[in-house]
């Protein structure tokens, strides 16, 4: 088995390129070889996997000063062997030039032919001298190409976001999205409380911080064992979530003894909170149209010491309220989505979409909420959600629905003081990875007019 960090970085882009695959999909199906690493080269794969996505764009600006063909013609091989050198170049100054020019040179002749290797060999000694005299694009002229070149953001994306937020603010938001997030959880409060677990947690990992706005937060960096090994893991003491999906669960603000689903429940993480905030009392169906995901969510339950949980593989869209026994107190609808919202943690996400994505699953997003309106009680609740900050698929999705749905109307009983600054004055809860450093979500929630 492969044992150089950097082949191994090389195989997850290549599979993950070719493929429909996410990166975490990706990473998994190498996570045998991964874990074979010792922890200094496995912290250098993960770097360069992660570090090639989120600076693509600035790596193939700099690729073609130095090549005599731009990336657009080189073969996925070599340009992934290029783009992972480069990455080193101008990203990683602890290793030498020499020593990121040879093992590169090394990679390419075990797997491609002399003449490939030879270009690499060429291009990279050019650009290992000589990277610093590169310019951007003038961002007076092109706000957005500079944006899309500085902050490796795909053209399509980063006009948009230069129309709709100006260029200090997509500045500003693209910084943000490409730094490492710290790892956040959610403290299972069923069995321990944020504060004991902050303790625990103290003594393997770093920079132990509580959420500002979700009450049951934590984020840490540079845990010392792989998270799966910590005992309060093991223990179901957490989940791993980010602060703005645990805010979404909030604003849901399930109670004791409701019956409650979960409409696209996916692995779960917001099901477990809202059973937590339930206090594991009452009813929770969870539904997703992938079986093998409600299987991981049951496994995950029973770790947490979960049990009022119900999953049923179904399709929302092909679903009526016959497939179930009640109506419910209230739904989440966390919407398959872009994925706009959260590209700190999934740097793919950007150079897998389109904007005709947008189009597409605002559609189906529409076609969703009035299918989930439909099992909502009457007096009940309906929470829409999305990890995107897309108006498309935000307000352009709600706004039609209420004008169709006039049994529903914007809950604006809903009261926190928590949520203040994080509320629209249309009653909406967005955050912003630059804001709030967090992901980016959107939600509205909707509650159903009383029989008369």
């Amino acid at each position: 088995m492969i044992k150089d960090p950097r082949h191994i970085a090389l195989n997850v882009l290549l599979f993950w390129h070719n493929s429909s695959h996410t990166l975490d999909k990706s990473l998994e199906s190498y996570s045998d070889a991964i874990s074979l690493l010792s922890k200094q080269d496995r912290n250098l794969c993960n770097a360069l996997i992660f570090g090639v996505l989120r600076q693509r764009g600035a790596i193939d600006w700099t690729l073609r000063a130095f090549s005599n063909i731009v990336p657009e013609k080189i073969d996925i091989k070599p340009l992934y062997v290029l783009r992972i050198a480069l990455f080193q170049l101008l990203y990683m100054d602890r290793i030498p030039a020499f020593a990121v020019v040879n093992s590169s040179v090394d990679i390419a002749k075990k797997l491609l032919d002399k003449k490939t290797a030879g270009f690499i060999n060429a291009v990279l000694r050019n650009a290992a001298d000589n990277f610093s005299t590169v310019s951007l694009p003038d961002k007076k002229k092109d706000a957005s190409k500079f944006i899309s070149i500085r902050y490796s953001l795909p053209l399509w994306l980063s006009k948009k976001w230069v129309h709709v937020f100006g260029f200090e603010k997509t500045a500003l938001l693209c910084q943000q999205i490409n730094t490492i997030p710290k790892i956040t959880l959610r403290t299972n409060t069923l069995k321990i409380d944020r504060q004991s677990l902050a303790q625990k947690l103290s003594l393997i990992v770093k920079t132990v911080q509580l959420t500002e706005f979700a009450t049951q937060g934590i984020r840490f960096t540079s845990p010392s064992i792989p998270i799966h090994e910590f005992e309060s893991f093991n223990n179901g003491f957490f989940q791993i979530q980010d602060e703005a999906a645990q805010m979404v669960t909030q604003f849901l603000a399930p109670r004791p003894g409701e019956k409650i689903l979960d409409a696209c429940a996916g692995f779960g993480g917001k099901t477990g909170h809202i059973a937590q905030l339930m206090e594991n009392k009452g009813v929770v169906v969870a539904v997703d149209i992938e079986s093998k995901k409600l299987d991981c969510l049951q496994s995950d339950s029973k770790r947490l010491g979960i049990d009022i949980i119900q999953t049923k593989p179904l399709d929302l869209l092909k679903t009526s309220i016959k497939a179930f026994d009640f109506y419910f107190d209230r739904v989440l609808l966390d919407a398959p989505c872009t994925g706009l919202g959260v590209l700190r943690r999934n740097p793919d996400t950007k150079w897998k979409r389109s904007k005709n994505d947008i189009t597409r699953l605002a559609g189906k997003q529409k076609k969703m909420l009035t299918a989930a309106a439909n099992l909502v009680k009457p007096g009940g609740l309906l929470v829409y959600a999305v990890c995107s900050c897309e108006k498309e698929e935000n307000e352009d999705v709600i706004q039609p629905f209420l004008e169709k749905r006039k049994d529903f109307s914007i809950d604006k009983d809903f009261q926190s003081d928590t949520y203040s600054v994080l509320m629209t004055c249309d009653g909406f809860l967005k955050t912003y990875p630059n804001a709030n450093n967090m992901d980016g979500f959107f939600a509205a929630r909707l509650k159903r007019k009383s029989k008369p």
